[in-house]
């Protein structure tokens, strides 16, 4: 069998496990927005689960997977509010301009993607060297700091102002697309 007559037979099951494992994080993370703690977010991302499960038959695959579930997980947040009694936290107000500010970052997202590429192109490459083994090698500060011979404030140090320059240039790259240039 190919690797094509497997994808034309994909059930939506299947495609709901490639989907949702694919947007679990961004998922978390927005639910992680909209909770006061991770006890909370932990409990609606299962319950957010669960109900995506169950209304997989609502999900339109020419839409995206993340939007849906945001949406039922908006929906999962006010019944926890409404539950426990914490809805004076956060008013609904709030709540929905927080679910806005999402929204608009994640539209965004492959746009920064491209930018951090081409930024950490830009990187010196002692910082470049230094983002690698964080973050594509995931090592410690600590023990990047012991293969250096510096020492791990040196290197938090180092990182922070790497992360600054990054985010900067990330943000520049973006403004000069709005503005094209």
């Amino acid at each position: 069998m190919t690797q094509q007559n497997a994808e034309e037979r994909s059930t939506p099951h299947d495609t709901f496990i490639t989907e949702f494992a694919r947007n679990s994080r961004q998922l978390y993370a927005y639910i992680r927005t909209q909770t006061p703690n991770r006890h909370d977010a932990d409990d609606v991302y299962q319950s957010t689960s669960l109900v995506m499960w169950r209304k997989l038959d609502t999900y339109r695959a020419d839409t995206s997977f993340f939007a849906w579930g945001r949406q039922i997980a908006f929906y999962e947040v006010k019944k926890l509010r409404e539950r426990t009694g914490r809805g004076t936290l956060l008013s609904d107000d709030a709540l929905s301009a927080l679910d806005a500010a999402f929204n608009a970052r994640t539209d965004d997202s492959p746009r920064r993607l491209e930018a951090l590429a081409g930024c950490l192109e830009k990187l010196a490459p002692a910082s470049r060297r230094l983002i690698d083994q964080r973050y594509f090698h995931d090592r410690s500060p600590a023990t990047i700091a012991e293969e250096l011979g510096q020492s791990a404030s040196s290197v938090y140090r180092s990182l922070a102002r790497t992360h600054h320059w990054l985010m900067t240039c990330i943000q520049q790259t973006l403004a000069g697309a709005r503005n094209g240039s």
